[in-house]
C-alpha cells in the first residue's frame, strides 16, 4: 500500500515532468487524415483478381495426417508413431534412410546406413533383459549394435535413468553379443544428470531430418509431414 505522503510526492514529481515537456508536446503536429473515398470500381476488381487464386489454394488444401490424427503431445502414441517411420518393413527405404540421418545426427559412432542395411529391428517399449525398470521407449538392434532411444516431450527424467538404461543396453549387447551400444536422448531439453553424457536430438532437430525426406514418394511424404509435427513438441 502506498502511503498519502508518497502519493503526493509522486503526484508533485508528475507534475513538474509535464510542465516541462509542456513546450515540447504543444510542438507535436497531428497528421492530417484524409478522407478519400474508395473506388467501387477498383474494389471489384481486385476481388475478382482474388477469386482465382484463393480457390487453387483451396484445391491444393492438405491437412498434416499426424496433426489430424490428434496426436499432439501424447509421448507413448508419437513414440509408437516414430518407431514406425523408423520400420523398413513398413515404410521401407525411406524409413532406413530416416533412421540413418537421425543416427548420423546424434554420433559417429552410430550404425550408418550401410550397417541398417543388413538387417535391424525396431521394438517400442521393449524391457531389455526381462525387468520392467530396463523399459526402453524406443531400441534399435542391428547385427552389430544396440540402440536405445529415450522419448521425452515435457515429462521430466527420474533420477539416474539415463544411467540405468545404458547399463541395460550393455547388458543387452553382450548378452546378444553385439559389439556396439549406446543410448540417445530425444528431448526439448538436455539431460539433468551431470554424471553422464548421452547423444541428445531435440523435436526440432528430428522435425529437420524427417524433412529431408523424399516427398514424391508415399512413405518419403508421411515421413517429412511428421517433421513438420516434431516442430509442435516441446521448444
Amino acid at each position: 500500500m502506498i502511503s498519502i505522503g508518497a502519493d503526493k510526492a509522486l503526484g508533485d514529481r508528475l507534475k513538474r515532468f509535464f510542465g516541462d515537456a509542456g513546450p515540447y508536446l504543444h510542438e507535436l503536429k497531428r497528421a492530417p487524415v484524409g478522407e478519400a473515398l474508395v473506388d467501387a470500381d477498383r474494389l471489384s476488381r481486385f476481388i475478382d483478381a482474388l477469386r482465382l487464386p484463393l480457390q487453387q489454394a483451396e484445391e491444393r488444401a492438405c491437412a498434416n495426417p499426424w496433426t489430424t490424427s490428434s496426436l499432439r503431445h501424447d509421448e507413448v502414441r508419437n513414440c509408437a508413431v516414430l518407431a514406425d517411420l523408423w520400420d523398413r518393413r513398413k515404410y521401407g527405404l525411406e524409413a532406413q534412410a530416416f533412421l540413418a540421418r537421425f543416427f548420423a545426427k546424434a554420433g559417429s559412432h552410430l550404425p550408418d546406413n550401410d550397417e541398417l542395411a543388413c538387417g535391424y529391428v525396431v521394438q517400442t517399449e521393449h524391457c531389455l533383459n526381462g525387468a520392467t525398470t530396463d523399459r526402453v521407449d524406443i531400441t534399435i538392434e542391428t547385427r552389430s549394435s544396440v540402440v536405445g532411444i529415450e522419448v521425452k516431450i515435457f515429462a521430466s527424467e527420474r533420477d539416474n535413468q539415463l544411467s540405468d538404461y545404458r547399463a541395460a543396453i550393455a547388458a543387452r549387447a553382450n548378452l546378444m553379443g553385439r559389439e556396439k551400444h549406446e543410448v540417445v536422448f530425444l528431448s526439448p531439453y538436455r539431460s539433468r544428470d551431470d554424471t553422464i553424457s548421452v547423444p541428445h536430438i531435440t523435436w526440432r532437430k528430428l522435425g529437420d531430418i524427417a524433412e529431408q525426406a523424399n516427398s514424391s514418394t508415399h512413405s518419403g511424404w508421411l515421413i517429412s509431414q511428421f517433421g513438420q509435427h516434431c516442430r509442435t513438441l516441446g521448444i
